[in-house]
């Protein structure tokens, strides 16, 4: 009688470091995320792509769904489940807070604005905002020539704000978490992100 294989692999482990990106293209039905060579995004399919710099320890991915159970007067257990929430998010700290492309990011109501001498941002009375499209990406591990893993959120936006302790003992880093949104007419399945790794000699 034969047994069932290992399945060990540290090609499929994700090990950072990883770089986040926004400002991303959303790929059409039955599309990815188009990476260059060296492991960012496509400038062509992504002209407006914008790496967020450093991080104050990675990022994290979550995916997670609430089940809830249905039980019938006759028995303990659930007889029914449906799923009642999902959730998608990209969360971290980002640490180059000055940096005001960025910020706009972080805050969908602020509004770049350059005034003699200074980059900055103004905020305050906006009440519309926009999405983004956002990316973590990062090598796989033992992989050669070198492959990526990519965790994308087609609409995204972040709702932690921005915060950022300014001392001498430790570095500004300013919470974020990127939530993602349904794009309803995608089809089924593929209305909030796209998760993959790149195969040996994949070219993009």
């Amino acid at each position: 009688m034969a047994g069932t294989p290992d399945n060990f692999s540290s090609t499929t482990v994700a090990i950072g470091p990883g770089k986040l990106y926004a400002g991303l293209a959303i790929p059409g039905a039955g599309g990815r995320l188009i990476l260059a060579s060296d492991g960012t995004p496509d400038i062509t399919q992504n002209p407006s792509a914008l790496h967020l710099g450093y991080t104050e320890a990675g990022t994290e991915w979550k995916q997670s769904h609430t089940l809830t159970g249905f039980k019938a007067d006759e028995s303990n257990f659930d007889i029914v489940s449906r799923i009642t929430d999902e959730q998608a998010s990209i969360s971290g700290s980002l640490i180059q807070i000055m940096d005001f492309d960025i910020d706009v990011i972080l805050n969908p109501l602020n509004v770049r604005s350059n005034l003699a001498g200074t980059h900055g941002a103004t905020l305050g009375g906006l009440t519309t905002f926009s999405y983004n499209s956002v990316a973590v990406i990062f090598p796989i591990e033992g992989s050669s020539p070198t492959v990526y893993g990519v965790f994308h959120l087609y609409k995204a936006v972040n709702d932690a704000g921005s915060a950022a302790k300014i001392t001498s003992k430790a570095l500004g880093a300013s919470p974020f978490s990127f939530k993602g949104h349904a794009i309803p007419t995608r089809a089924a399945g593929d209305q909030v992100g796209r998760k993959f790794r790149q195969l040996a000699g994949a070219a993009s």
